[in-house]
């Protein structure tokens, strides 16, 4: 005999698996896709039956540049950026925006301006004339219209006059801690601008550098406030917390990258 532990037990058939529920992810995307479908019928419906409904919240209105944000905005702004010539004719319908339209600007393949502008100031901020795309100018009016104006009132009293800037368009590759980077940068289309300062109605000037870790609270408030709200408008937002490349300024523009540091 042997022992109980060296006997040979007979195999005993395994027990058939659970049938695996296939389907799970398709079934949730068809619940989301679902969702979004009924929430669009619902703001369609809602347009055409509530004609009085306010235009911010009206997903068949334009984007109104000078009504309050809404949960609309983003996608709005997207409608009225997709072309330039629509892009174009919203900043026609803007009557406190200064700007002229150029010719467009063709360098090279990687260097160039679309939708071509000259920006002069925006809804209360007067600002150095500056090159770029209408693209970037209508959001930059839609950030200093509803972000930099209400803060500057809230947190500091008073409103701003004027914008400081370091450019939009140049032709040039991104810059790295490290030195120059491989890849073209977003100015070299004027997709971007960078925003070093503002002056406040009583002539008061406030840096991005010297009020980000400054030691007044407000200002430290103000600049993030300003951030935070560019953020809004533009897909890429870097300041003195992403690298020291930024230590000055906010890099505002609509990069790949989609960043808000």
């Amino acid at each position: 005999m042997f022992p109980n532990h060296l006997r040979r037990r007979a195999a005993r058939a395994p027990a058939p698996k659970p049938a695996r529920q296939r389907g799970g992810g398709g079934a949730f995307m068809g619940r989301f896709l679902g969702l979004v479908v009924a929430l669009f019928l619902s703001l369609f419906a809602g347009s055409v039956l509530l004609p009085g409904i306010p235009s911010q919240y009206n997903i068949l209105a334009e984007l109104d540049p000078e009504a309050p944000p809404s949960p609309l905005t983003r996608f709005k702004v997207m409608r009225a950026t997709a072309t330039p010539e629509g892009c174009l004719a919203m900043l026609e319908r803007i009557d406190d925006i200064r700007y002229a339209r150029l010719l467009d600007r063709q360098v090279s393949d990687s260097c160039h301006i679309t939708g071509h502008v000259q920006l002069r100031g925006l809804s209360g901020a007067s600002m150095a004339p500056v090159s770029t795309t209408c693209e970037t100018a209508l959001r930059l009016y839609l950030w200093e219209r509803h972000s930099l104006q209400p803060a500057a009132r809230d947190i500091l009293g008073q409103g701003a006059r004027a914008l400081e800037h370091q450019s939009s368009y140049n032709c040039r590759r991104i810059r790295t801690d490290r030195g120059e980077g491989a890849e073209m940068s977003s100015h070299a289309t004027a997709s971007a601008i960078d925003i070093k300062g503002v002056i406040l109605e009583s002539g008061r000037h406030l840096t991005v550098q010297e009020g980000w870790r400054g030691q007044d609270p407000q200002q430290r408030a103000f600049w993030r406030a300003l951030r935070d709200g560019a953020c809004r408008w533009f897909g890429t937002v870097l300041g003195p917390d992403f690298n020291q490349a930024h230590a000055d300024h906010f890099h505002m523009g609509q990069d790949r990258y989609g960043a808000c540091r």
